[in-house]
């Protein structure tokens, strides 16, 4: 946000001093006062109900039980800030960016430069929050202890013991949080039955016959043999105190893993699914260091064009592969080659020159070019980043380097080889010529006049008006992009990778018109040891899925949901989360969560097309497209692909719909250049940033 800073009342009677509640666990505090500065003090019993009263407004405070509520409350501390005092500066990075703040007392400007001039866009008072995303930390904690409690319940089920870990943690997330009141009866005696529940809190009474035989308390279940059959229940289960509960459907049971006698009989193969597994597992640091080496000649563009020689160091075997005009696929550890690529005495391909020509792209800290190899004259995508701006996020980058490496999949980029110099991180991918997904949107949407459906009550025979609306491409054209994509997915979370990041701008095309899955930044390898979830919120503001926001922990499930956001940008032109329109990431995330805020849809999409989004955006993971026990079948099988010739594509054989035009992102190509011209040749780094950097990226 802009900088925050308390000022004297506008009519100068006082000067306001403000008191504010902050959260010091978020930055890794370990005891209560560990981090109190001057001036600060934890925060008074008394203040408790108010800052749980003020915090209950945000998305994720107000998602959280009240014991974790109450442990927040009791982490927070006071301090007072002196009129005229910045608390927070634009574009300041470390302890203030991270923390959660709540006003007490007093007012905060919030200014925001605009064109050199700091503009006031908002004033905080009593009861405002600010730093919301501060509370993610405290989420995940909360969320791996909920649902490691929830697993441990099941294991705790005789009639699940059958079912692998893997089986028991897909249902964690089908499970329903329901509420009964004291006194009310949650199943009755000689009911058919179809849920099964465990005890989260509270009190219940068994009774058979009219006789009491049991109390439940937290930990225990009931009705588990439902998930068998819908036979008569053999007691009532009343709640003695407001009771909580956890339930799960057989219904919901047998879309996710299938019907249960059919569970019990499959034994689950561990050594296929670890030697599946064991490809992407990122090099080790021995491994790594102890790979020779080889130089990397990079003739590359500097300042205004100007030409220079950049000198780096790449794997042998790799570059070896490459000079001699392989690619090394299926490669699964980038092994050396049998001909002297493990031997320093092998000088046949012991370099490579590569030539840059035009920008292709840019990311957050990169940017990526097109290279011929001097000797092959084979073309490539050149990905540079310097070592400064990857020290912000190491471990995207070595995620990205082992997966992509190992990734052989023809909707997947491939990359061939990576290489560093004193400064920078490279990687050598597929030359994708035909821009992204975004290009083709870009240049295919337009603006429709559309007739709009009347209300009811309208006069019959009269004719329903125009309206102009954007509609993006056709929905032959985007069920090739997306079925693509359904490939390439399908093939990753096959051995266990996320990919985390699904949109436009990271599915690109090559020059025949194919359409790829790129920038593998984000994707992650989940460790079926660690729960088969992960926990960082990551992704753009308008594609993230619920679980992803909320911090409770998520897996593949994320993709199919960013791929319903996907298939509705590529119809309409728009984000599904961003109409009416707002500038406030949070608000487009308080929607995503929001069970009730619902998706609207143009006049002009199919039935199928929407039904195919709306089981994609299903905000409870567990009952979503895709993860259900057809896994990408299901998908596959949608009506929206009645016809579809799956085989076609898969096998590459498939025409295009459309052949990438040099018009599509000419433009962005020379806004490219024009941003790119001025960039140094050496980035500025100061001496402990350079040690830091040669320590981080030793085994790149």
């Amino acid at each position: 946000m802009g900088q925050a800073e308390s000022r004297q009342d506008e009519g100068g009677a006082h000067a306001a001093t403000e008191g504010l509640a902050r959260l010091q666990a978020i930055t890794g505090a370990k005891g209560p006062d560990a981090k109190l500065k001057p001036r600060g003090n934890k925060a008074a019993a008394s203040d408790h109900d108010f800052i749980k009263s003020s915090l209950c407004n945000l998305l994720l405070f107000g998602r959280l039980d009240n014991v974790a509520q109450v442990k927040i409350a009791d982490s927070m501390w006071e301090r007072v800030v002196p009129a005229g005092e910045i608390l927070i500066q634009e574009g300041e990075v470390g302890l203030a960016a991270t923390e959660l703040y709540v006003v007490k007392e007093g007012k905060f400007e919030v200014l925001e430069r605009r064109k050199g001039v700091n503009m006031r866009v908002n004033v905080k008072e009593r009861g405002d929050v600010f730093g919301e995303v501060s509370l993610m930390k405290y989420v995940q904690e909360f969320a791996e202890g909920e649902l490691g409690q929830i697993e441990v319940f099941l294991n705790s089920v005789p009639l699940l013991n059958p079912l692998s870990r893997d089986a028991k943690l897909k249902l964690v997330d089908a499970f329903v949080e329901e509420t009964f009141a004291a006194g009310s009866v949650i199943i009755r005696e000689g009911d058919l039955g179809d849920k099964f529940y465990i005890v989260k809190g509270g009190e219940a009474a068994v009774t058979q016959g009219g006789k009491e035989v049991n109390r439940l308390f937290k930990a225990d279940f009931f009705g588990e043999r439902a998930l068998l059959s819908n036979e008569p229940r053999g007691a009532t289960v009343a709640a003695v105190q407001e009771t909580v509960c956890l339930t799960l459907d057989r219904d919901t049971f047998v879309e996710i893993l299938g019907p249960m006698d059919k569970i019990m009989a499959e034994a689950k193969s561990v050594e296929v699914s670890k030697a599946r597994m064991a490809r992407f597992k990122p090099r080790g640091s021995a491994a790594a260091a102890s790979r020779p080496r080889a130089d990397v000649f990079i003739r590359a563009r500097g300042p205004s064009g100007a030409p220079y020689e950049v000198v780096a160091s790449g794997h042998l075997d790799e570059v070896q592969e490459l000079a001699r005009g392989g690619t090394k696929l299926g490669s699964s550890s980038g092994a050396a080659s049998s001909e002297g690529a493990g031997d320093s005495k092998g000088n046949e391909g012991s370099s490579l020159t590569l030539v840059e020509a035009a920008l292709l792209g840019e990311g957050a800290f990169s940017r990526v070019s097109e290279v011929t190899e001097e000797s092959t004259k084979r073309t490539f995508a050149l990905k540079r980043m310097t070592m400064t701006a990857a020290l912000q996020c190491p471990e995207h980058v070595y995620c990205e380097q082992h997966i992509s490496k190992n990734t052989a999949n023809g909707f997947c980029i491939r990359q061939y080889a990576s290489f560093k110099d004193p400064h920078h991180l490279y990687f050598l991918f597929d030359l994708m010529s035909g821009g992204d997904l975004m290009d083709v949107l870009v240049a295919e949407a337009k603006i429709i006049k559309h007739p709009v459906p009347q209300k009811s009550g309208m006069r019959q025979g009269v004719l329903s008006p125009k309206v102009k609306m954007w509609q993006g491409m056709d929905e032959t054209m985007a069920k090739f992009y997306v079925a693509s994509i359904v490939l390439a997915l399908e093939y990753l979370h096959d051995n266990g990778i996320v990919y985390r990041d699904l949109k436009p701008e990271n599915v690109l095309i090559d020059g025949q018109g194919f359409a790829k899955l790129g920038d593998f930044g984000f994707a992650k390898q989940i460790d079926p040891a660690s729960g088969g979830r992960t926990y960082t919120f990551c992704g753009t503001p308008g594609y993230v899925a619920p679980e992803n926001v909320l911090g409770r922990g998520y897996n593949n499930s994320v993709d199919w949901w960013t791929l319903g956001v996907l298939m509705y940008v590529l119809l309409t032109a728009r984000q599904p989360f961003s109409s009416p329109k707002t500038g406030d990431p949070m608000e487009v995330m308080r929607r995503i969560v929001d069970e009730r805020w619902p998706i609207k849809f143009p006049p002009y999409m199919s039935p199928e097309g929407r039904d195919l989004i709306q089981r994609l955006l299903e905000r409870k993971p567990a009952k979503r497209i895709g993860m259900l026990q057809g896994r990408a079948d299901d998908i596959k099988k949608h009506p929206w692909f009645a016809g579809f010739d799956w085989e076609s594509l898969t096998a590459r054989k498939m025409e295009p719909p459309r052949r990438p035009r040099e018009t599509d992102f000419s433009k962005r190509k020379a806004e490219l250049e024009e941003s790119h011209a001025g960039d140094p040749v050496v980035p500025k780094i100061t001496p402990p940033e350079e040690a830091e950097c040669a320590k981080i990226f030793a085994d790149f």
